[in-house]
């Protein structure tokens, strides 16, 4: 019985032992900021660019304009 008592005494120590450490939570937080603020940078970047003006920066083309001259084609 003695035996059982300290092997059982030894397995709930091991296993309470290799529990997740503070350190390893703190490190996972560290973490989890890293790629936030990477997702968040990545984000604020894009979109910057979309809101950049096109590297062609040039102005609609113009509308025709209306004009008074007869069609070479008479069927148009």
């Amino acid at each position: 019985m003695r035996n059982l008592s300290a092997i059982l005494f030894l397995f709930v120590a091991f296993l309470t032992a290799c529990g997740p450490a503070s350190e390893d939570r703190q490190l996972m937080h560290e973490r989890a900021k890293h790629v936030q603020d990477s997702i968040a940078d990545y984000i604020h970047a894009r979109m910057a660019e979309a809101e950049a003006p096109g590297p062609m920066n040039l102005p609609p083309p113009a509308a025709p304009q209306a004009t008074n001259a007869v069609s070479p084609n008479p069927n148009k």
